[in-house]
């Protein structure tokens, strides 16, 4: 009997995690079409909240203990991932992203339920689930579009003259990925393609398992600056509604001792919340993408011809 009402939880905080997000979707969207997917995608800490609530609104009469409440937690967690990846398509990396928020979220909602719900508090407790209900619907339509950007920067021990060619396009990378999230399949950076160096020119940005990312140059001061929008992302799970690369660029600083500083920016969007969390991830990846390339245009432009 109670593992039965174990497994009830767990299907029990599933499904509303699973009614939240499709009725939200649909409902943002159906009543504001041009909202975006930005604020059609509820925060994933509020919808695990609430799904770790449900569960132990059927956990009741079990008088969990706090050790159990944290396992069962887990098992709720990893039903709820594996659901993600199967009915939304979630990738591998984006799950292990997205763990420890949605853990921690679920548990703080299911040991909430267990002290809440645990006392003699019905008018309370109906009370409860439609103010969270109006949490998650109304979060997502607080939202504005923001886009960040990752700079990250390198010492060559060369000219400008000498780093401006491997900065407008390079072979194959022959250095294996040092990442630990490439090691994964998240796709990382493997060559740079280049139409002509003049604004307008058509670039690429070839990646691991034939991602690429088409681009045209926005910006060109030979030896100096190279701007580029990236006009076209992959069609990568990793990728497909979690953020847009908007643009990038290269800023060469001649240091005045033959050593140049180079630049490296990515601009971006994140359609996933909460911003805090998903922005440190996506620093970090840029970051890793930033100096795999950058670190191949320092070794070859110290690389005597």
């Amino acid at each position: 009997m109670k593992a039965l009402r174990l497994f009830l939880g767990i299907l029990a905080g599933n499904a509303v995690g699973v009614l939240f997000l499709i009725a939200l979707a649909y409902g943002i969207l159906h009543m504001f079409p041009d909202a975006g997917l930005e604020v059609s995608l509820p925060s994933l800490v509020f919808v695990p909240i609430s799904m770790g609530l449900a569960a132990a609104w059927v956990w009741k009469p079990l008088n969990l203990r706090i050790y159990e409440v944290i396992l069962q937690s887990l098992a709720c967690t990893l039903v709820g991932l594996g659901l993600a990846a199967i009915v939304f398509h979630e990738g591998i990396i984006c799950l292990i992203i997205l763990s420890p928020v949605f853990y921690g979220s679920l548990l703080a909602g299911a040991l909430a339920g267990r002290y809440w719900f645990r006392r003699d508090r019905n008018r309370l407790n109906l009370c409860l689930a439609p103010v969270i209900a109006l949490l998650v619907a109304l979060e997502p339509a607080t939202r504005t579009t923001q886009t960040s950007v990752v700079v990250d920067e390198i010492h060559i021990a060369a000219s400008p003259a000498r780093v401006w060619p491997h900065v407008l396009a390079f072979a194959p990378i022959p250095d294996p990925p040092n990442y630990w999230l490439f090691h994964l399949g998240l796709p990382y950076p493997t060559e740079t393609v280049n139409g002509g160096d003049f604004v307008g020119a058509s670039r690429a940005c070839k990646f691991s398992g034939g991602a690429v990312f088409k681009e045209t140059v926005a910006e060109l001061e030979p030896g100096k600056l190279l701007t580029f929008d990236i006009i076209e992302m992959p069609a990568d799970p990793e990728l497909l509604g979690h953020l847009d690369a908007r643009r990038g660029q290269f800023e060469l600083r001649d240091n005045g001792d033959g050593t140049t500083t180079l630049i490296g920016r990515t601009w971006y969007t994140l359609h996933v919340r909460p911003g805090w969390y998903f922005d440190w991830w996506t620093h970090d990846i840029f970051r890793a993408v930033h100096l795999r390339v950058m670190g191949n245009i320092q070794r070859l432009a110290e690389t005597p011809p």
